[in-house]
């Protein structure tokens, strides 16, 4: 996986040159994203729907969000460099792991979690491929999964887990894995080797909305059957044309000579102000696809809705009177967005007053936030 460090080092530093859009065809069940001379920027008023903002209570600092679960009324995240998971209720903190070091049970960095609310189970992948359990709230360590090679997992249902992952030498693949001792039951299918280091988390499938996404130079979004021998049904083949990867990397793999590898990095480097590298926040409702894409690692984002015939792209999502955007973090289960705002109010807002309902409200509650602590914020896009 040495080659992961490099395609990450390669993508750090990125500009974003944004675009919005409607109109691209849909021709036999493929998409090709390619109007990037196009740009058009929204204000997250103006497209957000169902607002509502709740604070983080809790008796101590959090710093760091950058990865939020939502289940009803509870938030999972990731916080504090990546080292514990809070849990709040309602807004009030009920539980927090922090089992940091190299013991039974215990990890020394998070680098993705999963939450199963109805066995109340903490899934946490630490450094390499282990992934913990633990009990919630007691936060008592259950077992430790050894698989290999995981760059995203999820729920599939009570007892098991589907993984992008590696078994021995064989190809990148989706697999579904006991959720209790690990062993492998089933296979889905192969994945490329760009797809296994590009594709998201997983973070948007969970037993309710079985909805995968592989990133690669033809991606795709499919629907997984709640068989695990049921195969998936495909929702949208896409690319983003002269915007998105060659098809040549999609080979690349843990056993890519060095010169494909520079030159993979060089074409990173090379176009790091024109190729997609990163697709998320996938969900499918109401006859609609969405996600979120962007440019690099750091890049402004863009939303992508495509709903029959018809597309939207919006992208930076600034509130008025702010110096700050309102991005997704995470997705809730009924399919709104949560976003984190964790400034602190005299860097979030300007000095003009220039504020809308919902900025003032905003700038209210952050205010009256202990320690300065995050507040959540939850939206549709219309």
């Amino acid at each position: 996986m040495k080659f992961l460090k490099l395609f990450v080092c390669m993508t750090a530093s990125v500009m974003l040159f944004t675009e919005c859009k409607n109109g691209n065809a849909v021709n036999d069940g493929f998409l090709s994203i390619t109007d990037s001379s196009e740009s058009q920027e929204v204000a997250f008023e103006d497209v957000a729907t169902d607002i509502s903002i709740v604070p983080l209570i809790c008796d101590e600092p959090i710093d760091g969000i950058n990865s939020v679960k939502c289940y009803g009324s509870r938030a999972v995240m990731r916080a504090t460099g990546a080292e514990s998971i809070y849990i709040f209720d309602d807004g009030k903190l009920t539980a927090k792991l922090n089992k940091v070091g190299r013991g039974r049970g215990e990890y020394t960095i998070i680098s993705s979690f999963v939450y199963s609310p109805s066995t109340n189970i903490l899934y946490v992948q630490g450094a390499g491929s282990m992934i913990l359990k633990y009990s919630v709230p007691e936060m008592e360590h259950l077992g430790t999964l050894q698989l290999k090679n995981v760059t995203g997992f999820a729920e599939h249902d009570d007892s098991t887990l589907i993984c992008r992952m590696t078994l021995d030498d064989e190809i990148p693949g989706i697999y579904f894995v006991n959720a209790d001792d690990g062993q492998v039951r089933g296979k889905l299918k192969d994945v490329c080797g760009l797809s296994f280091l590009m594709s998201p988390d997983m973070a948007y499938y969970s037993p309710d909305h079985r909805i995968l996404a592989e990133l690669s130079s033809r991606s795709v979004i499919s629907e997984v059957s709640a068989d695990i021998n049921g195969g998936e049904e495909t929702i949208l083949r896409f690319d983003f044309g002269k915007d998105g990867m060659p098809a040549k990397f999609d080979s690349i793999g843990s056993d890519t000579d060095l010169d494909f590898i520079m030159e993979l990095g060089q074409y990173l480097n090379d176009h790091r102000e024109t190729v997609v590298t990163e697709v998320n926040k996938v969900m499918v409702k109401d006859g609609s696809v969405s996600f979120w894409y962007q440019y690099g690692l750091v890049g402004n984002k863009h939303y992508f809705r495509l709903e029959g015939d018809d597309i939207v792209k919006y992208t930076g999502f600034k509130a008025s009177g702010t110096n700050g955007f309102i991005l997704p973090t995470g997705l809730t289960d009924d399919g709104r967005y949560v976003s984190v705002v964790d400034l602190l109010p005299e860097t979030m807002f300007d000095e003009t007053g220039n504020r809308s309902p919902f900025t003032t409200e905003l700038e209210n509650v952050m205010k009256s936030q202990a320690f300065n602590n995050p507040v959540l914020v939850y939206y549709n896009i219309k």
